[in-house]
């Protein structure tokens, strides 16, 4: 007769080989578990790499081998020593889109666009995971970028005869007595505000102290019929961009943060930066004289003389921040959106 204890050590040594191997299942899902973590963060810090470069290339773009180079010098500088994983990106990793072409996840380019797509790779070494054969693996991300015209900005209301020379020296750009489209009745190159924004004409041309909902109403696009503010408003114009209690465009954009911006090195939130459609006449006088915009330009404001009745400004090539790239502008007037689009 077998005897109850004989029982109960009978299934104590059933049970105890199945417990143990529970519990080398259990440790070893979680071993796996902290590399497969490893691995996200390390994808993660490969996608964050990847949208920085694109972004800091796309900004270069047209020219593909400054972009080419800002980008794998934007990873280089984000891979110092205990910033996390090292993240790998060659020259090879880079590759450029043009006009027409068509962009993986985005579509085709439009006139005078550009893309940019960055791959980069982060190497994981498992530390577990080896028990059961696995070395490691690789994050591997990409992000693209498309530079390209804006079809539409928050308008400043001052227009300029497509036309004109653009030529990155300072030029004229207040169209009374001319240079371009001149004898026009009643209007000395000035802007009303677009229909149903409630901003002023000098708000506009100030750009200072807007809502966003201003901001919003006041946006134009290629191909809209705008019309002439009448009169000179040498007064307001003056006020707006030199001198006006510390809030012209002159006076805040040499001062405070953007003390130090120069002509070649500007903050794209710089006050100074004129952001002016590029219009052909229509026709009509006074208030009803029409403009068409054919698309925009970039100025640098350089100097406003009120006496000699100039405004002086340089064109400048320029990322309109947070713009929608579109393709539609007729042609390249020199401000674009550069944005992440995959």
């Amino acid at each position: 007769m077998t005897s109850g204890r004989s029982n109960n050590t009978w299934h104590r040594g059933v049970i105890g080989p199945w417990v143990a191997v529970a519990l080398v299942a259990l440790l070893g899902a979680a071993a796996l578990s902290i590399d497969i973590g490893r691995l996200v963060v390390a994808a993660q810090r490969a996608q964050d790499m990847a949208d920085s470069a694109a972004l800091a290339g796309g900004c270069k773009l047209p020219a593909t081998q400054e972009a080419r180079d800002t980008s794998v010098d934007t990873i280089s500088a984000n891979n110092s020593e205990g910033t996390g994983f090292q993240v790998q990106c060659e020259a090879s990793d880079i590759t450029f889109y043009s006009s027409s072409e068509e962009v993986p996840g985005y579509g085709t380019l439009g006139m005078w666009a550009q893309a940019i797509c960055v791959s980069t790779h982060a190497p994981v070494q498992y530390s577990f995971a080896r028990i059961v054969g696995l070395e490691g693996a690789t994050a591997t991300r990409s992000a693209t970028v498309v530079r390209a015209p804006v079809a539409g900005l928050p308008i400043c209301t001052m227009w300029i005869a497509e036309d004109t020379p653009l030529t990155g020296e300072p030029q004229q750009l207040l169209m009374a007595d001319g240079p371009h489209y001149a004898g026009i009745p009643g209007s000395f190159g000035f802007l009303q505000p677009p229909d149903g924004c409630t901003a002023s004409f000098f708000d506009l041309l100030q750009g200072y102290d807007l809502t966003s909902q201003q901001v919003e109403d006041s946006f134009v696009g290629t191909g809209d019929t705008v019309y002439a503010e009448t009169g000179e408003m040498v007064g307001q114009w003056k006020k707006a961009l030199e001198q006006d209690g510390g809030d012209a465009r002159l006076e805040r954009g040499t001062s405070g943060d953007w003390a130090g911006d120069t002509f070649t090195d500007y903050q794209a939130n710089n006050p100074r930066i004129l952001l002016i459609p590029l219009v052909s006449y229509i026709g009509g006088t006074g208030s009803n004289a029409a403009f068409k915009i054919e698309k925009f330009g970039a100025f640098w404001l350089e100097e406003v003389n009120q006496g000699q009745k100039k405004i002086l400004g340089r064109f400048i090539q320029y990322d309109f921040p947070g713009g929608d790239p579109n393709g539609t502008a007729i042609n390249e007037g020199g401000v674009f959106a550069t944005a992440l689009v995959r």
